[in-house]
């Protein structure tokens, strides 16, 4: 654990990390504060409730990811370069989060909790939205190709993120959840961009 992390950041840190690792039934008070040395009632010093960690979490995640495709949108000088931004620094902020979005995903995507479900949603539609964007700009400039269909292509990249962390969590891995970024982009980059 970082030292300079703030007790806040330690235990959005842990709880992402339990969640992951362990599962949404094991995202306990009891659980993060015992792996921070720390009790439930200091816990409740930072956050309300439980479920405001993991709103706390999902904001992040959701913020960062939004926040790259809008600097990609403006910095990147071209298709290529933009999507390389969008994936870069999708990739930085599922490593930081430890993949406990993808998993919120999953996990609020069948259960009943609305308030959470509808701000993931959200998310993806807004991040499909967008990256449909910068798929569309790709073959106007002849640089994806014609036959995708940009919102599929962006769902592609979701997906793709979305399936890294479930074989990570399968395999009991430990390190980063993504490996090798360069490796993986280029892949992505193969099936959608002309050659």
């Amino acid at each position: 654990m970082k030292e300079e992390l703030s007790t806040r950041d330690k235990i959005i840190e842990v709880g992402a990390e339990i969640i992951v690792k362990e599962g949404l039934r094991k995202f306990t008070a009891k659980n993060v504060a015992s792996k921070l040395g720390i009790t439930d009632a200091a816990l409740f010093k930072h956050f309300k409730s439980m479920d405001d960690i993991i709103l706390e979490i999902i904001n992040k995640y959701v913020t960062r990811c939004l926040g790259a495709v809008e600097t990609a949108l403006k910095e990147g000088t071209n298709t290529k370069e933009k999507l390389e931004l969008v994936l870069r620094a999708h990739f930085e902020v599922l490593e930081e989060t430890r993949g406990a979005v993808p998993v919120l995903c999953f996990e609020f995507s069948r259960a009943k909790n609305e308030k959470f479900f509808n701000i993931l949603k959200e998310f993806v539609e807004n991040y499909r939205c967008k990256l449909a964007e910068i798929i569309k700009q790709g073959q106007e400039e002849g640089i994806v190709r014609e036959d995708l269909d940009p919102d599929d292509t962006a769902m592609l990249f979701l997906g793709m993120i979305q399936a890294k962390v479930f074989a990570y969590i399968m395999a009991q891995k430990t390190g980063p959840i993504v490996e090798d970024p360069d490796l993986l982009i280029s892949q992505l980059f193969y099936g959608i961009l002309k050659h």
